[in-house]
């Protein structure tokens, strides 16, 4: 039987591959303290949490395109290829963001794939990471989730958390290992409580659609029936651009390149 597949995705610096690493209990993927991001395509890891082999599913950060505005399609690309293309589908979504600071971008990302891509059929824990200084860590959540609220955001799950365990002491300790600890049990009991045992096999969204129109002309034999075909943008487009997250170029760039996966 295959291990249970579970995809991390957020924005490059979100803590993706610091998250995987937490989980492994070693560094099995490489991760960049600066603003280019280390994974430009998606690893797999086979990690065992507390006995059972699950596969971790690494991928390209979601950047903010130029200005800010939208995430990159090569980006959105890869993602949405990787979830069409696991056979045996997906078990769990790990959405990382990082704190304590949210972007606009959290919202339009998250919508993208959760609700028009997964159709919130996924379970989807959201892991924000960068909170190592916080006095409660768990509080952010506190502080936040009326944001998340606003947006109609309701992950099935919320670990407020570190994935890093800072500067090494003299004595061989780290700064951050009781706050790393604790972080690590919070993920591990999130993704026991809420991952799908039958796994969802992500469909094909529509990007694009085919309309004929039939139209009739007078010919030396009678009435001529004639019918052509255009491309128009599909539902999924059409939902990117009636909540916000793209404009009608934007959308239909997206849209043309994902229309065959």
């Amino acid at each position: 039987m295959a291990p249970p597949n579970i995809v991390l995705f957020g924005e490059t610096g979100a803590g993706k591959s610091s998250v995987v690493n937490l989980l492994a209990g070693a560094n099995v993927s490489g991760t960049s303290s600066g603003s280019i991001g280390c994974t430009f395509k998606s690893t797999a890891y086979n990690v065992s949490i507390d006995g059972t082999m699950f596969k971790l599913h690494d991928t390209a950060g979601l950047d903010e395109g130029q200005g800010g505005g939208i995430v990159k399609q090569h980006a959105i690309l890869q993602l949405y290829e990787l979830l069409r293309k696991l056979n045996e589908g997906v078990n769990l979504l790990i959405f990382c963001m990082r704190g304590p600071r949210i972007k606009e971008s959290v919202f339009r990302n998250w919508q993208l794939f959760w609700d028009i891509i997964c159709q919130r059929r996924v379970p989807i824990l959201l892991a924000i990471t960068g909170l190592e200084n916080e006095e409660d860590m768990d509080a952010w959540w506190g502080r936040n989730q009326e944001h998340f609220t606003r947006y109609q955001i309701y992950p099935s799950s919320v670990a407020c958390i570190t994935a890093t365990r800072g500067r090494r002491r003299p004595d061989g300790s780290f700064n951050f290992d009781r706050e790393y600890a604790e972080s690590l049990e919070k993920l591990r009991k999130a993704i026991f409580a809420i991952y799908r045992l039958d796994a969802w096999k992500v469909g094909r969204v529509e990007w694009l659609k085919k309309i004929v129109e039939t139209s009739y002309a007078s010919g030396k034999e009678g009435v001529e029936e004639i019918k052509t075909s255009r491309t128009v943008l599909g539902s999924a487009t059409n939902e990117l651009i009636s909540r916000g997250l793209m404009d009608r170029e934007e959308a239909e760039e997206l849209a043309w390149l994902l229309r065959d996966i």
